[in-house]
């Protein structure tokens, strides 16, 4: 058999396999049956949704699972709450640069019967009518056709929160406004801060759910005071490492394969509570234990999941640290750094911790003053990207909170590689 007839055999099995639909690292989980942990978080934004005049913002880092979360809960309450009372609607937008306020709410305020023209639409009209004649030989009536424009001033308010908040305040339902930290400008956020405190003081069944990237909550609402008592915070954080397990063995439980305890314990580690990374090892183990007809997967499918991986990861994370590569001396000696930095599982680190890691990972002596020296230069600029961030004297921080995972799944081959050889 051909290597592309191999190919197109092996793809076939994965796709009857079922497995692209419980590992999703592309896409936002949606289904109840695929999505695994945060439990509790699931259970506060139902508590909050059906509370009367409570709205939801949903921030944290990118890839904690902020949009699976939110979209796995709002189906959740669509079908054991809203469908039994056989109202509700669930509706979803991810916001992009060229959005506005007035861009978000299209769908809904055409559910609640608002018309949406454009200031000046105009459509052709044709008339027709009659007149007389008197012909020398005959009298009768002459058919005559006539076309116009007729312009239409749109009589919606769409920049106007209040004029919208009216509109919205009848209709059930839930709106997911998604990736709210592209909107350009801050003049919009405030008004969604503003459109949701209308929509509390309505006491409407209309609820809204932000979902933003963001360190803080004023970020995403533009510093707006007057919502917090009915606009509820959940900061979402990492997952746990027993949640994370959770996705690795239901979910490979529901293919039928089964990882070695090694294999889930390395996953888990990598991971660093990301989902993202999580579902994309999970996945590229399985795709190589189904192309060779294996049901266990050990750790030298998982070696070969981790190259696959990399090259399938984030291409801003990987043009970063390729930057980086390119422009500094000794690259590989930054690249045994980097991994032993990452293994600090620390979201700030100092340069002695990371001297201690490169002993246990390594068995090498390295100076303190050599690592801070080293670290501070991860933190310039490389083509405008830079690795780390300096956050006091000798200390650090990655600059991509998901920066260590991905080093750990990029420089893995470097434990077998090399443990002997010095910076």
């Amino acid at each position: 058999m051909s290597d592309i007839q191999q190919s197109i055999t092996d793809e076939v099995k994965i796709i009857k396999s079922g497995v692209r639909k419980v590992f999703t690292p592309h896409i936002p989980i949606n289904q109840l049956e695929h999505f695994f942990g945060r439990d509790e978080e699931v259970k506060r934004i139902i508590g909050v949704i059906t509370s009367p005049g409570l709205h939801i913002l949903l921030f944290g880092d990118r890839g904690v699972g902020k949009t699976s979360l939110a979209k796995t809960t709002c189906n959740l309450i669509l079908r054991k709450i809203n469908e039994a009372l056989n109202k509700g609607k669930i509706y979803s937008k991810s916001c992009d640069r060229s959005d506005t306020f007035s861009t978000l709410l299209h769908k809904p305020l055409t559910d609640a019967g608002v018309s949406i023209f454009k200031s000046g639409d105009s459509k052709r009209v044709k008339y027709t009518g009659t007149a007389s004649a008197n012909i020398a030989v005959a009298k009768g009536e002459l058919v005559s056709e006539h076309e116009t424009n007729i312009n239409h001033r749109s009589q919606t308010n769409l920049d106007s929160p209040s004029w919208v908040a009216d509109k919205l305040k009848d209709l059930d339902g839930i709106l997911l406004l998604d990736e709210v930290d592209t909107l350009s400008n801050s003049e919009d956020k405030r008004k969604l801060a503003e459109l949701i405190k209308l929509l509390s003081d309505f006491d409407s069944g209309f609820k809204i759910i932000l979902i933003g990237i963001a360190k803080t909550a004023n970020e995403l609402t533009a510093g707006h005071k007057s919502i917090e008592r009915c606009l509820k915070e959940i900061h979402l954080e990492r997952m746990s490492n027993e949640d994370i397990k959770k996705i690795v063995l239901n979910g490979m439980k529901s293919i039928g394969k089964k990882p070695s305890d090694d294999v889930v314990d390395k996953i888990v580690n990598i991971s660093s509570g990301f989902p993202h990374f999580t579902h994309l090892i999970c996945l590229k183990c399985s795709e190589i234990a189904i192309e060779q007809n294996k049901s266990h997967i050990e750790e030298d499918i998982l070696n070969e999941a981790l190259i696959r991986s990399s090259k399938d990861s984030e291409s801003t994370l990987l043009s970063s640290l390729d930057n980086m590569l390119r422009n500094i001396k000794k690259p590989n000696e930054y690249k045994l750094l980097l991994l032993a930095t990452s293994h600090c599982n620390k979201k700030d680190f100092r340069s002695r911790e990371v001297v201690n890691k490169l002993n246990e990972l390594f068995g090498m002596t390295i100076p303190s003053s050599t690592i801070n020296r080293r670290l501070s230069r991860l933190s310039e600029n490389f083509s405008d990207t830079n690795i780390l961030n300096k956050t006091a004297p000798g200390c650090y921080s990655f600059s991509d909170p998901r920066m260590p995972s991905f080093i750990k799944i990029t420089f893995n081959s470097l434990f077998d590689e090399t443990k002997s050889n010095s910076l």
